[in-house]
Protein backbone atom coordinates (compact mmCIF):
# COMPACT_ATOMS: atom_id res chain seq x y z
CA UNK A 1 0.00 0.00 0.00
CA UNK A 2 0.99 3.50 -0.57
CA UNK A 3 3.08 5.18 2.08
CA UNK A 4 1.47 8.10 2.69
CA UNK A 5 2.54 10.55 5.49
CA UNK A 6 0.48 13.32 6.28
CA UNK A 7 1.22 16.75 6.20
CA UNK A 8 4.22 15.90 4.05
CA UNK A 9 3.01 13.63 1.15
CA UNK A 10 1.86 15.35 -1.73
CA UNK A 11 -1.19 13.99 -4.01
CA UNK A 12 0.19 13.62 -8.09
CA UNK A 13 -2.96 14.98 -9.14
CA UNK A 14 -3.30 18.12 -7.53
CA UNK A 15 0.16 18.44 -6.14
CA UNK A 16 -0.51 19.67 -2.86
CA UNK A 17 0.16 18.21 0.58
CA UNK A 18 -2.52 15.22 2.22
CA UNK A 19 -3.32 16.49 5.27
CA UNK A 20 -4.25 15.19 8.41
CA UNK A 21 -8.54 15.70 7.68
CA UNK A 22 -8.03 14.71 4.23
CA UNK A 23 -10.39 11.22 2.96
CA UNK A 24 -7.53 9.66 0.82
CA UNK A 25 -7.42 6.59 -1.90
CA UNK A 26 -4.35 4.60 -2.07
CA UNK A 27 -3.28 1.80 -3.58
CA UNK A 28 -0.25 -0.94 -3.58
CA UNK A 29 1.89 -1.34 -6.62
CA UNK A 30 0.12 -3.23 -9.34
CA UNK A 31 1.46 -1.29 -12.80
CA UNK A 32 4.66 -3.06 -13.52
CA UNK A 33 5.30 -1.26 -17.24
CA UNK A 34 7.72 2.11 -16.89
CA UNK A 35 5.59 3.24 -20.38
CA UNK A 36 2.46 3.01 -18.70
CA UNK A 37 1.10 6.43 -18.71
CA UNK A 38 -0.65 5.33 -15.53
CA UNK A 39 2.39 3.78 -13.82
CA UNK A 40 3.05 6.76 -11.72
CA UNK A 41 -0.18 6.80 -10.16
CA UNK A 42 0.71 2.91 -8.51
CA UNK A 43 1.28 2.99 -5.38
CA UNK A 44 0.43 6.31 -4.66
CA UNK A 45 -1.53 8.19 -2.37
CA UNK A 46 -4.20 10.67 -3.46
CA UNK A 47 -6.86 13.35 -1.85
CA UNK A 48 -10.64 11.82 -2.39
CA UNK A 49 -11.70 14.65 -3.84
CA UNK A 50 -9.33 14.66 -6.25
CA UNK A 51 -9.40 11.28 -7.23
CA UNK A 52 -13.34 11.73 -7.87
CA UNK A 53 -12.62 14.20 -10.27
CA UNK A 54 -10.06 12.95 -12.07
CA UNK A 55 -10.36 12.39 -15.58
CA UNK A 56 -8.37 8.70 -15.61
CA UNK A 57 -10.82 7.37 -12.49
CA UNK A 58 -12.18 4.90 -14.53
CA UNK A 59 -9.52 3.76 -16.66
CA UNK A 60 -7.44 3.11 -13.09
CA UNK A 61 -9.87 1.41 -11.38
CA UNK A 62 -10.65 -0.79 -14.31
CA UNK A 63 -7.41 -1.31 -14.56
CA UNK A 64 -6.49 -1.97 -11.17
CA UNK A 65 -9.69 -5.00 -10.76
CA UNK A 66 -8.02 -6.24 -14.06
CA UNK A 67 -5.02 -6.94 -12.41
CA UNK A 68 -5.36 -7.56 -8.84
CA UNK A 69 -8.74 -8.93 -8.60
CA UNK A 70 -7.35 -12.42 -10.12
CA UNK A 71 -4.79 -12.74 -7.16
CA UNK A 72 -6.88 -14.46 -4.83
CA UNK A 73 -5.51 -15.12 -1.49
CA UNK A 74 -5.22 -18.18 1.17
CA UNK A 75 -8.47 -17.29 2.89
CA UNK A 76 -10.77 -17.02 -0.36
CA UNK A 77 -10.38 -13.61 -0.45
CA UNK A 78 -9.48 -10.65 -3.64
CA UNK A 79 -9.45 -6.61 -4.06
CA UNK A 80 -11.84 -4.97 -5.33
CA UNK A 81 -11.66 -1.28 -6.01
CA UNK A 82 -15.17 0.13 -5.77
CA UNK A 83 -16.15 3.52 -8.00
CA UNK A 84 -14.94 5.92 -5.53
CA UNK A 85 -11.48 4.55 -4.66
CA UNK A 86 -12.20 2.22 -1.52
CA UNK A 87 -10.83 -1.10 -1.80
CA UNK A 88 -12.47 -3.75 -0.40
CA UNK A 89 -11.86 -7.61 0.25
CA UNK A 90 -14.23 -9.69 -1.99
CA UNK A 91 -14.65 -13.75 -1.10
CA UNK A 92 -14.64 -16.18 -3.84
CA UNK A 93 -17.77 -18.13 -4.91
CA UNK A 94 -17.17 -21.87 -4.72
Amino acid sequence: MALIILGKTLCPLCGKIIGKIDQTVATSHFIADRNDPLWRYSDAGFHKECFLAWEHREEFIKRFNDIVQPMVFGNGTYKHMEPDGEIVNLYTSL
